[in-house]
């Protein structure tokens, strides 16, 4: 038995599945995994992995409720409790979706159903932080807070691409879960007790420096500063992931080039998104949160596809379903340029939008849900609750 997401042929691959990871943080090493050790004690022998990590993800999911009854337009400034709350929902969730694994070594649960849940709760919390973190910051409903939302999901898609080639999920020495989360929970503190505004300071009058002083160099606020230095990081990360699946590919003598095809998606995905923007840009500065979430969610069941076909040696996947009504609405706002009208105007785009939202929802549950049945009915288990208690390893 089989179904569109795990084909019968490719079931029996899930019994070989084996975590690999390697992390080189020394803040992981040092701080934060005895941590992380002590706090997985605190939680009952009986409680299911999956459900330390969907708590976490509950967590955010208040948060951003918190920061939408304040602010709907993503414009506005929340109290200061509120990005208190921002910091400590995420530091939340970091540490409980740190201890997922070792709670699952407790239990002797570990498998597949553990990472799918995890890199799927991991990818729509990407899109989720973004959004508080660009109110934070106040870059509000603008281009700046779309670039970050591109480059928190070209880490992610990296980081999983690269997995899919290697068999590994790599962290660097700096990487986003560990203290790229970090800096955020301290973004997060800084905002509660200074207030957002502090983030529009330019960086010359935030030193104290002289208006003459390089006076060629353009004075910038924090808050695009910190964005360029995202780009900067996604930089290193492009070549860090490339030099991984190169060596990976070779000494399995594969061609490099079939695996470099996988990364086509996001950047065509990437493409058609910004055609639409550019010929819509009412949507960036007046629909920008229904966009981010209609593609963290889309992004979500790509990353998924892509766990999926990891842990089951499934061929790449090129293509999802979510991603549909991007292409149609990309094609319908740049219609003018091929000397047609719009097949529906802007005023009609916000609720087009809504329903984008609701279609990848929708496309998303269905493939959540048959992947943890499926998975769920092939290994016996449950996926919130533990079926059969085991000792602990």
């Amino acid at each position: 038995m089989g179904n569109r997401y795990i084909p019968a042929e490719y079931r029996p691959n899930l019994s070989k599945y084996k975590y690999s990871g390697v992390d080189d943080s020394l803040l992981s090493k040092y701080v934060l995994g005895p941590y992380w050790a002590k706090l997985v004690t605190f939680f009952p022998i009986t409680m299911a992995p999956n459900s330390i990590t969907g708590l976490g993800l509950l967590c955010v999911v208040f948060n951003v409720l918190t920061m939408y009854y304040y602010t709907p337009d993503m414009t506005g400034v929340c109290p200061s409790w509120a990005y208190i709350s921002f910091g400590i929902g995420l530091f939340v969730y970091q540490s409980l979706d740190a201890i997922d694994g070792k709670q699952a070594r407790r239990t002797g649960t570990s498998g597949p159903l553990g990472e799918l849940f995890d890199h799927g709760c991991d990818a729509l919390n990407t899109s989720l932080e973004v959004i508080l973190t660009a109110n934070a910051m106040q870059l509000s409903e603008s281009w700046w807070t779309v670039l970050s939302h591109f480059l928190a999901l070209g880490n992610f898609y990296l980081s999983t691409w690269e997995e899919y080639h290697t068999g590994t999920l790599y962290l660097s020495a700096f990487s986003g879960p560990v203290e790229g989360i970090l800096m955020i929970v301290i973004l997060f503190l800084i905002t509660g007790f200074a207030g957002p505004e502090i983030w529009l300071r330019t960086v010359r009058g935030t030193l104290g420096l002289p208006s003459d002083f390089l006076p060629s160099i353009p004075d910038v606020q924090i808050n695009h500063c910190l964005v360029a230095v995202g780009i900067l990081s996604m930089g290193g990360n492009i070549l860090t992931a490339l030099q991984h699946v190169v060596k990976a590919r070779k000494e399995k003598k594969l061609s490099t080039a079939p695996a470099l095809v996988g990364l086509v998606p996001f950047i065509g995905m990437s493409v058609v998104a910004y055609l639409w923007l550019d010929a819509s840009p009412e949507i960036v500065y007046q629909h920008l949160l229904p966009w981010i979430l209609y593609i963290g969610l889309s992004f979500g069941y790509s990353v998924g596809l892509m766990i999926t076909a990891h842990v089951t040696h499934q061929p790449f996947p090129m293509f999802n379903i979510a991603f549909l009504p991007l292409i149609f609405g990309a094609f319908n706002a740049n219609l003018p340029l091929l000397g047609f009208e719009r097949l529906f105007g802007s005023h009609m785009e916000n609720i087009y939008l809504w329903c984008c939202l609701a279609f990848s929802a929708v496309a998303y549950a269905h493939f959540a849900v048959t992947v943890v049945n499926d998975l769920c009915d092939y290994f016996d288990i449950w996926c919130f609750t533990i079926k059969h208690p085991k000792k602990a390893e």
